[in-house]
């Protein structure tokens, strides 16, 4: 019995802990008993080295689970939307990664990106005039 009640609060924790940038909570890349680890700060070590970020950006949260690799971190960036794609674009490529699609979006812009076998985005929106954020996710099953 007292197992049970330890899963069910795992699995409630997990699922409060995993927000997209709407502040809605999401579980691409999350099935029940994986490794998750919180972070926030910096990007976490299964990023690539090399993954551009734009000058005067900041790290918020960040979530890693062990089990897939998947990760995700959500960055703010003091610059436009237009401009923080524009960034994201040239960077990307300068830095080893593969673009596969760059669009805008009903609310923002989304980058699909590449680097030997994993696959990640990059969904921009612009919640404030002139900041932009950019939730990453990286090795995307």
């Amino acid at each position: 019995m007292r197992w049970r009640i330890l899963v069910v609060i795992a699995i409630a924790l997990l699922g409060a802990g995993c927000s997209d940038d709407q502040g809605t909570t999401t579980t691409e890349g999350v099935a029940p008993g994986d490794d998750v680890v919180f972070g926030e700060g910096s990007l976490p070590e299964t990023i690539p080295d090399g993954f551009p970020l734009p000058a005067g950006s900041a790290v918020g949260s960040t979530m890693v689970v062990n089990k897939t690799g998947f990760t995700e971190a959500i960055v703010r960036i003091s610059a436009e939307l237009g401009i923080s794609a524009e960034f994201f674009n040239q960077s990307l490529a300068q830095g080893g990664f593969a673009v596969v699609s760059s669009e805008a979006t009903d609310d923002g812009w989304l980058i699909v990106f590449t680097m030997d076998s994993a696959r990640g985005t990059i969904d921009l929106t612009e919640p404030m005039q002139g900041i932009s954020q950019a939730v990453v996710r990286y090795n995307v099953p």
